[in-house]
């Protein structure tokens, strides 16, 4: 299953995550930090050009100030 996949499944299933939600509902903190941890993954994998290199990583090899 890719990412995307995933993270519209979690989409989905908190959508229709039952009501009322209690403050101390584990189960869906879980499912929203779970969500939120594929996001942050997957945005990084496509800040990632296709050679591996950050785009800081780009710049500095093409001859911008090395950190």
């Amino acid at each position: 299953m890719s990412l995307a996949q995933r993270i519209e499944d979690l989409s989905r299933e908190i959508r229709n995550y039952p009501t009322p939600i209690a403050r101390c509902d584990e189960q869906l903190t879980a499912l929203l930090e779970e969500r939120a941890g594929l996001r942050a993954h997957l945005e990084a994998q496509n800040e990632k050009p296709a050679g591996g290199c950050t785009p800081d990583a780009v710049w500095v090899n093409d001859g911008g100030p090395a950190a």
